[in-house]
């Protein structure tokens, strides 16, 4: 990739993680590139719609040209096509907040969203993004990865505290994922959004590894240990569908029904 191209890239990945935009100069220091390149740099992207600049703060912000491209590239996901009604059958079902994920390095991506309006609507909304090590989304895949993989995503995550109850320490977040492991299912009791209890479950490719987590989102306000066993239930059902569609297929499919307790196949439930 030329050099220039991939300083364009820099400049968008820049302007992306502020949220509230920022300035030719904030952008120039914190990128180290001379604000005389640069200013040529940021007229083109916003004269092609890639970059907005607000006439009377000057800040930049990412353009409604980013948006079309993002939902260009999830209506071509097939795991999108094929999650999105699942997604909404959950909510259906549970009447709690339903949501996608797929993996990026230590973050997930949420790519799929059902819910009436609600606070998950700001926090998790399409594209968002979340530590893997703490939420439930993240720990549904995390723990059903190779274990070279899991100890990777858990170097390269910063594991600070995101809320009171996060833990941070690799003992904990490890007993975490054998749990989630045991019982397919993964659960973040207010470690990764301050007041939602979290859970999830994984979504299998056809070469039986993570490609996405289902999950739902309930507020810990009115969040009732007797409505685990539907949501659980909703999720795993649905996680094996998507899985069967994507091509997986359990490892213990042919053994009897009472000895596929083992592996992937009790991962999902079956």
């Amino acid at each position: 990739m030329s050099k220039s191209a991939l300083r364009v890239l820099e400049i968008m990945e820049f302007i992306a993680d502020q949220s509230e935009g920022c300035t030719h100069t904030t952008i120039a220091q914190g990128l180290n590139i001379p604000k005389s390149s640069l200013t040529a740099l940021l007229k083109d992207l916003h004269s092609q719609g890639y970059l907005h600049r607000n006439q009377d703060s000057g800040f930049f912000t990412i353009g409604v040209q980013v948006l079309w491209l993002a939902n260009s590239y999830l209506r071509n996901l097939n795991l999108v096509k094929l999650g999105q009604p699942l997604v909404a059958e959950i909510y259906s079902k549970v009447k709690e907040f339903s949501v996608l994920a797929i993996p990026n390095g230590a973050e997930y991506v949420t790519v799929c969203t059902e819910s009436v309006p609600s606070v998950f609507g700001h926090t998790l909304q399409l594209g968002s993004r979340g530590p893997m090590f703490c939420s439930a989304l993240g720990k549904a895949m995390l723990a059903f990865m190779p274990q070279q993989q899991v100890d990777a995503t858990l170097r390269s995550a910063p594991r600070h505290k995101v809320t009171a109850f996060t833990k941070t320490s690799l003992v904990d977040i490890r007993a975490a994922l054998d749990e989630t492991r045991r019982s397919g299912l993964a659960i973040s009791r207010e470690e990764s959004i301050a007041g939602v209890i979290g859970l999830a479950t994984p979504v299998f490719g056809a070469g039986g590894m993570p490609m996405a987590s289902r999950g739902v989102g309930v507020p810990a306000s009115h969040y009732k240990r007797e409505s685990l066993p539907l949501i659980e239930a909703a999720l795993k059902e649905a996680s094996i569908s998507l899985s069967q569609q994507l091509g997986w297929r359990p490892k213990a499919a042919t053994l009897p029904a009472s000895s596929r307790k083992e592996g992937q196949g009790r991962a999902l439930g079956i």
